[in-house]
C-alpha cells in the first residue's frame, strides 16, 4: 500500500489516515507480535517509513502517532484483560 497515490490532494483526508494506520498496525502486529506494545515511536515510524515516504511530512508524523497509540491503547487492554 502506497499512502499518497490513495489522494488527490496533498494531504491524505482524516478517514483515510485511520484506515492507512489501522492496516499498518494490523501487518505490523501480525510479523511481531506482543512486542509491537514495547516499540518507542521511533521505532514505528522507521518500520513503517517505506509504506508511507510518499505522504507529506505531516501526514507521516500522524501515521507514526496513530500506530504508536493504538498500540498502546492495545496493551491497556491486555493488561486489563490478565487483572
Amino acid at each position: 500500500m502506497r499512502g499518497y497515490h490513495y489522494s488527490t490532494t496533498k494531504q491524505l483526508p482524516e478517514r483515510m489516515l485511520f484506515e492507512l494506520a489501522d492496516l499498518l498496525a494490523l501487518q505490523l502486529h501480525e510479523r511481531l507480535g506482543a512486542r509491537v506494545y514495547m516499540l518507542p515511536r521511533s521505532d514505528v515510524t522507521e518500520l513503517i517509513m517505506p509504506f508511507i515516504d510518499d505522504l507529506t511530512f505531516e501526514d507521516q508524523r500522524t501515521v507514526a502517532w496513530m500506530i504508536w497509540h493504538l498500540f498502546q491503547d492495545a496493551l491497556e487492554l491486555e493488561l486489563e484483560d490478565e487483572r
